[in-house]
C-alpha cells in the first residue's frame, strides 16, 4: 500500500506540473495571437487606402500602435511589394526618397521566378533600415511561407530564420508572419506559384527571445524549464531555452506540447525547474509504512487502512480523468476565444476604416477600441476564474475615455461577475457610450454628471441604466453611426439582450437588459 500511495502521489504531482506547463503555453499562444492580429488591422488600412497608401500614412499608423512599448518581440510591421522586371530602379528611388537610404533590391540575383522587395518597414530604426530592399522571395524558407499565405489568403508563419535586422552580436532566432494583400486590376505575375492579383505581403518579423521572455515576465515566471522548437524537436530547430535550472526530476515529468502558430507547429518540451515543489505525498507514504510495521498484529486496522488506500487511489484516478477532460476543454475554449478576438478586431478595423474621414480619425478610433478590448482582457487575466467585476469594468472604461481625474460620475449596484464573452462585449459598449458622452454631451464639464446603476432581476437578468444629467440643454440627434450600430449589435446580437434608448433635454437615458445565460 505505501508503494501505491507513493505512486499515486507522484502521478498527482506530474498532473499538477502538466497543468502549470499548459498554462504557460496558453499565455504564450494568446500573446502571439494578439500580435498577429496587428497584421489583420494593417491589411484593413491597406484595403481602405487601395493602391494610394503612402510611407507617411503607414508610418503614422504604426507609430500610433506603439509597438515598442506594447508588443514585445515584434520588430515592426512592413510591406514587401511584388517587383516586375524592369522595376528594380523604381525600388531604389522609392527607398531613397522615403527613408534616405541609398539601396535597391538585394540580393542582386535570384533563382526564383518572382522577386519581392521590402519597401516599407516601421518603425524606421537602425535595425529595420537594414532590411529595406531585401528580396524575401529569394530565400526558400520565407518563400514557402509567402506561397502558403497567398494560396490560403490567411496568415502564415515561417520556421526558424535569422532576421535581416540582426546586425549586432546579440543575435536571436526569429520567425516571420505574412498576410497577402490583393488588388484587382494588376499585371500578371511571372510563374505559377502566386495568384494574379497579388500585390505584395504585409508582414511582421519576430525576435523569439524577446517575445517569449516578455510574455513570461509579465505573468510571473512559472517553475518550468522550457525548450521551444519551430518544427520537429531537434537541436537544429531549437529557438528558445529557459535560463532557469532543471530541478532533477525523473523522466516521468517530461511533457511535450504541440501548438499550431499560423500554420507552423511549435513543440514545447517542458520539465520542472529547481523552483518546482512536490506535495507531501512521499512523507505520507513513509509514515504509513512505519505505522503498518508497528501495527502488523492488528489485522482489522490493517484491512481498514488498505480499504482507505484503495478508495484514495480511485479518487486520484477520478480527479486525474476530470483534470484531463478539463485541460482539453480549456485548450479548445482558448483557441475559440483567440479566433473570436481576431475576427472581432478585423471587423472593427474594417468598419472603423469605412466610417473614418481620415487616416488620423481611423487610427484614433481604432486604437481606442482596441485599448478597450485589451483593458477588458487584462481584467479577465487577473481573475483565476476568467471573470471580471462589472463595477471594475465600468470604472476602467470611464477613466480611460475621460482621464484619471474624472470624478463627476457615480456607479452603484450589487456585486456582479461577468464571463469572458460578456466582459469583452460590454467593454466595447461602455467605451462607445463614454466616447459619445464626451463628444456630444460635454461630460468632461464639471457641471454635468453621469449616473450608472444596475441590478439583478428575479429571473437573473442583469439590468443596467445609463443616465446623463446635463447642466444645460443640448440638442442631440439619435445616433446612426458605426458606434451606435456596434452597441446594438453587441447587446442584441452577441448577448441576446434588449436595448432601450431615449434622448431628452438633459441627455441620454439608456437601459440595457442582459439575460442570465449571456453573462
Amino acid at each position: 500500500m505505501p508503494v501505491a500511495v507513493y505512486r499515486s502521489g507522484e502521478q498527482a504531482n506530474i498532473l499538477r506540473f502538466q497543468s502549470i506547463a499548459d498554462d504557460t503555453v496558453d499565455r504564450i499562444s494568446l500573446r502571439i495571437g494578439e500580435h498577429i492580429s496587428l497584421l489583420e488591422a494593417t491589411r484593413a488600412l491597406f484595403e481602405a487606402e487601395g493602391a494610394q497608401i503612402s510611407q507617411g500614412k503607414f508610418a503614422s499608423f504604426v507609430d500610433h500602435l506603439d509597438i515598442n512599448n506594447r508588443f514585445d518581440g515584434v520588430q515592426g510591421i512592413g510591406f514587401s511589394s511584388i517587383v516586375q522586371d524592369g522595376q528594380e530602379e523604381a525600388v531604389w528611388r522609392e527607398i531613397s526618397s522615403n527613408y534616405g537610404v541609398d539601396r535597391g533590391i538585394f540580393p542582386k540575383t535570384s533563382d526564383a521566378a518572382v522577386r519581392t522587395a521590402v519597401i516599407m518597414l516601421e518603425p524606421s530604426d537602425e535595425r529595420n533600415l537594414a532590411a529595406l530592399g531585401f528580396d524575401m522571395y529569394s530565400e526558400s524558407i520565407r518563400r514557402e511561407a509567402m506561397q502558403a499565405a497567398a494560396r490560403s489568403n490567411e496568415v502564415r508563419a515561417t520556421t526558424k530564420v535569422e532576421l535581416v535586422q540582426e546586425i549586432d552580436d546579440q543575435k536571436q532566432p526569429g520567425f516571420l508572419v505574412y498576410l497577402p494583400f490583393f488588388l484587382d486590376g494588376g499585371p500578371a505575375i511571372a510563374g505559377d506559384a502566386l495568384p494574379r492579383n497579388l500585390r505584395g505581403f504585409i508582414y511582421a518579423p519576430f525576435r523569439i527571445g524577446d517575445l517569449i521572455g516578455a510574455t513570461l515576465n509579465r505573468g510571473g515566471i512559472a517553475p518550468v524549464h522550457m525548450s521551444i522548437y519551430l518544427g520537429e524537436p531537434t537541436q537544429e530547430n531549437l529557438v528558445f531555452e529557459s535560463a532557469n535550472r532543471l530541478g532533477g526530476f525523473n523522466a516521468a515529468y517530461e511533457y511535450l506540447v504541440s501548438v499550431d502558430v499560423a500554420g507552423q507547429t511549435w513543440h514545447y518540451q517542458m520539465q520542472p525547474s529547481d523552483q518546482f515543489r512536490e506535495g507531501t505525498e512521499r512523507a505520507i507514504a513513509f509514515l504509513l509504512a512505519s505505522i503498518m510495521i508497528l501495527m502488523a498484529a492488528a489485522l482489522a486496522l490493517s484491512l481498514r487502512s488498505q480499504m482507505k488506500a484503495l478508495a484514495a487511489s480511485r479518487e486520484v484516478v477520478r480527479v486525474t480523468d476530470e483534470a484531463a477532460v478539463q485541460k482539453d476543454f480549456l485548450l479548445q475554449e482558448m483557441k475559440h476565444r483567440i479566433k473570436n478576438s481576431i475576427a472581432r478586431v478585423l471587423a472593427i478595423a474594417r468598419q472603423t476604416a469605412n466610417h473614418s474621414e481620415s487616416l488620423e480619425d481611423f487610427i484614433a478610433s481604432f486604437t481606442k477600441r482596441l485599448q478597450a478590448m485589451a483593458a477588458a482582457q487584462d481584467l479577465l487575466t487577473q481573475s483565476h476564474h476568467q471573470t471580471a467585476r462589472l463595477g471594475d469594468l465600468l470604472r476602467n472604461e470611464l477613466l480611460q475615455v475621460f482621464d484619471q481625474d474624472f470624478d463627476n460620475y457615480s456607479i452603484d449596484g450589487p456585486k456582479v461577475d461577468l464571463g469572458a464573452k460578456a466582459t469583452q462585449a460590454l467593454a466595447l459598449v461602455f467605451h462607445e457610450l463614454a466616447t459619445n458622452a464626451l463628444k456630444y454631451a460635454d461630460m468632461a464639464n464639471g457641471a454635468n454628471r453621469l449616473d450608472i446603476r444596475w441590478q439583478l432581476a428575479d429571473d437573473g437578468r442583469l439590468e443596467i441604466r445609463w443616465e446623463e444629467n446635463l447642466d444645460a440643454v443640448i440638442t442631440r440627434q439619435e445616433g446612426s453611426g458605426f458606434g451606435t450600430r456596434l452597441i446594438h449589435s453587441l447587446v442584441a446580437g452577441e448577448l441576446g439582450g434588449q436595448l432601450r434608448r431615449e434622448l431628452t433635454e438633459n441627455g441620454l437615458r439608456l437601459e440595457i437588459s442582459v439575460p442570465r445565460e449571456a453573462r
